[in-house]
């Protein structure tokens, strides 16, 4: 009897158990069901945002947006500055979708107040506002965004920040995609600032992001960067962009800047991939003044970052390794099988740009990129630059074919700790120029009888499939000047090229890669590989 009792009280707690777990399963289930939800020109914020009774803004659908809700935002112009403060999660994300025909223009829209949480925070402040803006105390996570044009939103006072898309505080799996950003502009002289896309990593939790297959374009940022990636950013993608014809940096990995806190405060673990970034320039920018010191791609204190597989033309500097603040240094980062050229001022440059007051580069390899007639603006920065404090440089693998003037290397700064091999250089120029450890060098043989370097290197025409002729514009306003190259180039180098199957192997795919320019492998099936950015 007590036995029977006992064990049909075991049964009905088994029973209760098992119903708990099932409802429990169907809630979390229920909880993260896909949802569809729909904004349109022609609804009301008081439907139910289905798709026959659509809701009017996209800020209220961010409100109502859980794990799990997919927002599709019909045709039509939305004058508004929305918050995305809700998370979805891995299995069941946030995917807002403007479908391509969905337009957030800034037209009307007041700025510029930063989301609150944020306030406290001494770089963003409180003057820093988004048309888009995603973040919130406690992050943000797994949101996607993608076919949304977002665009015209500009200040003329010096107090107030534009952004076109903020992404701001910690969180992961959040992917800006397929859109287009531009006009995002400050027109407040020297002290100005605006961003096309900021993301600003400000807590001690990593902020990760991946930013791919969008057009930034027509932004006037004064003194800050185009595209920005800045603190706290850890783990990130940026791929396939395309960012062209802004008055500043056109991408930015930044550490150092008091944006994340101490011990925090450092892009890192980046893929920096496939974008094609051209016609950047800071000359006659206000906050900048009339020099060619814009970058295409910059990692400014920045570690652990691969830039890859890259096209830069028209940037003053097409890409550069530095930091800017004093006692500090970009780290551990890899140029590799990029295409760099036309550049108004410099192709590469490394170090930091002042003799005090700067910070510089440590452990940055520069390899397999081809690079043509850069410093178009003869600026005397050549086609790489070595500039104060830069240790650990490994420049290898590249071909590096100099226009009108000639000049190679422009290491103007003695001891430079700069290791050089497996290039091919080649110029049409009557001069020849490499400069290395503050020294000038006026033919290929006495450079590598003077310095040591490129033993393995060669001086002869690695026949470029076609060879452009770059001329730049100027305009009325910036970005200025603007670089047009015809005909298309086309850096692949054929089967007879000095360039193929002459580079050095045995530095390993960490450091070239698994693949080439166009995806092809990087390495032959005989285990040699080519100088420049093509594998046959």
């Amino acid at each position: 009897m007590i036995d029977s009792f006992h064990g049909s009280t075991k049964h009905k707690l088994i029973r209760t158990v098992l119903v708990f777990l099932f409802i429990c399963f169907v809630l979390s289930y229920c909880a993260q069901a896909q949802v569809y939800y729909y904004v349109a020109k022609t609804g009301s914020d008081s439907n139910s945002g289905s798709a026959s009774a659509p809701w009017l803004t996209i800020g209220h659908a961010a409100s109502v947006a859980q794990a799990g809700s997919t927002v599709y935002v019909g045709a039509g112009t939305y004058n508004e500055s929305v918050t995305f403060a809700n998370s979805g999660t891995s299995s069941a994300p946030i995917v807002f979708n403007g479908q391509g025909v969905a337009i957030v223009d800034g037209t009307g829209v007041a700025c510029c107040t930063s989301p609150t949480f944020a306030q406290s925070n001494g770089f963003i402040g409180t003057n820093t506002q988004g048309l888009f803006n995603i973040g919130a105390a406690a992050g943000v996570n797994y949101l996607t965004i993608e076919g949304f044009t977002i665009q015209n939103y500009k200040v003329s006072s010096a107090s107030k920040v534009p952004v076109g898309v903020l992404i701001v505080g910690s969180g992961t799996g959040i992917n800006f995609l397929n859109n287009t950003v531009k006009n995002i502009q400050t027109t407040a002289g020297k002290n100005g600032n605006a961003y096309g896309i900021g993301v600003f990593g400000i807590s001690a939790t990593p902020l990760s992001v991946t930013v791919s297959g969008n057009t930034v374009t027509g932004c006037l940022t004064g003194e800050s960067e185009t595209t920005t990636y800045n603190g706290n950013v850890q783990n990130f993608v940026v791929s396939n962009n395309t960012i062209y014809d802004n008055d500043n940096i056109g991408m930015d990995a930044i550490g150092f800047e008091g944006v994340g806190p101490t011990g925090y405060d450092q892009a890192k673990n980046g893929d920096v991939y496939g974008n094609l970034i051209y016609n950047n320039s800071a000359y006659k920018n206000p906050g900048e003044g009339n020099s060619y010191d814009e970058d295409g791609l910059y990692c400014d204190g920045c570690t652990e970052v691969t830039f890859e597989r890259n096209t830069l033309y028209g940037n003053d500097l097409n890409i550069e390794a530095a930091s800017e603040i004093s006692g500090e240094v970009s780290s551990n980062v890899i140029i590799r099988n990029n295409l760099v050229y036309a550049a108004n001022s410099c192709g590469i440059s490394v170090g930091g740009y002042a003799k005090s007051g700067t910070g510089g580069s440590t452990n940055i390899t520069i390899v397999n990129n081809s690079l043509y007639d850069n410093d178009t603006q003869k600026t005397g920065s050549g086609e790489f630059q070595i500039q104060y404090r830069a240790t650990g440089i490994v420049f290898e693998n590249n071909i590096v074919y100099t226009g009108a003037e000639g000049l190679f290397i422009y290491g103007y700064v003695s001891g430079s700790g700069v290791t050089a091999n497996y290039n091919d250089y080649y110029t049409t120029s009557s001069t020849t120029t490499f400069e290395l450890n503050a020294k000038s060098y006026t033919t290929f043989a006495s450079y590598k009888s003077g310095t040591g370097q490129d033993k393995n290197s060669v001086f002869a025409n690695p026949a470029y499939l076609t060879v452009p002729t770059c001329k730049s514009t100027t305009s009325k306003s910036p970005p200025t000047p603007i670089t047009t190259c015809t005909p298309t180039p086309n850096f692949d180098i054929p089967t007879t090229s000095p360039a193929e199957n002459t580079g050095n192997a045995s530095l390993g795919s960490a450091d070239f890669g698994t693949v080439d320019f166009n995806g092809n492998p990087r390495v032959n099936s005989s285990g040699q590989i080519n100088m420049g950015a093509y594998e046959q």
